[in-house]
């Protein structure tokens, strides 16, 4: 029974066969698919709650950079630990949630305590489940001026997109300042102006995440003065800063400030549109 004694918590994952039972999931779980609990730990036992929340995860051969951390509100990749084994590599897709009556829930679900997962995974995993449904949604007038054209290939968007894909790695986050036109609809001739922060991860992996962000940042600001040219002429998005910065010295004023973006472009196929990094409005 889901009582408050309950074992279950958010991130946990069904035996293979107790959740190949559950008829919700009726031919969705096989040996390359593991299902995940994704109900709040206060939820799964509320009286007022009549189901359970699950994705059916595919099991990966490898974590992919770009889908770690939550930088994807549409994808993420988590190990799972198990003793004396390699980890349970799992990708998680929000399209492949499901909804489970609870009462069937309680009577076929068995908990896999053979694996675990850390508490700073399950933060992360926190954290992808948020930024779905809390994505900051920027001026129109400013979205469409990012799809500028820059080549026959590439508009803005796009190409901010190449320049971070190879460093997804070491990257935490890239944060946009728009200041007072943060909510603006900017008429034609006005400018944006825009700060960048290029968020890193100072303490796994120190200089090198320090190394790429800077080289981001500069490659950022050759490709704003090629598209809209340097700020004291841009009629459309003005950048006035871009900068390498250390997650340890990210402030909450900051964070009220600033809103990440997302690269909406990223699509593997058809409908996988997916976002590179992690989105989510800050505090306000």
């Amino acid at each position: 029974m889901l009582t408050r004694e309950t074992e279950w918590r958010q991130g946990d994952l069904l035996t293979q066969e107790t959740a190949a039972k559950l008829t919700t999931l009726n031919g969705m779980v096989g040996d390359k698919h593991r299902v995940v609990v994704i109900t709040h730990d206060c939820d799964l036992p509320h009286e007022g709650e009549i189901s359970v929340e699950v994705i059916v995860a595919d099991v990966v051969d490898a974590v992919n950079p770009q889908f770690t951390r939550a930088k994807s509100p549409h994808r993420l990749h988590l190990g799972y630990e198990r003793k004396g084994e390699p980890l349970v590599l799992v990708e998680l897709r929000h399209a492949k949630r499901q909804v489970v009556p609870k009462n069937e829930f309680e009577r076929y679900a068995v908990k896999d305590v053979a694996v675990l997962l850390h508490a700073d995974s399950k933060r992360v995993l926190k954290l992808w489940l948020a930024a779905h449904y809390g994505r900051p949604a920027f001026p129109n007038t400013f979205e469409h001026r990012l799809r500028k054209q820059v080549s026959n290939k590439y508009t803005v968007e796009r190409k901010v997109g190449k320049i971070l894909e190879p460093e997804a790695k070491h990257l935490l986050g890239l944060f946009f300042d728009l200041g007072e036109q943060r909510f603006v609809e900017a008429p034609e001739g006005e400018p944006y102006a825009l700060s960048i922060s290029v968020v890193y991860d100072a303490a796994e992996a120190g200089t090198l995440a320090r190394q790429s962000a800077e080289k981001i940042s500069n490659q950022l600001r050759e490709l704003f003065e090629q598209a809209y040219g340097t700020p004291d002429v841009a009629t459309e998005i003005a950048l006035d800063a871009c900068e390498a910065v250390a997650d340890t010295s990210i402030t909450l004023a900051d964070l009220r400030r600033v809103d990440q973006w997302r690269l909406e472009y990223i699509s593997l196929s058809g409908d996988d549109r997916g976002d590179f990094l992690p989105v989510g409005e800050m505090p306000a």
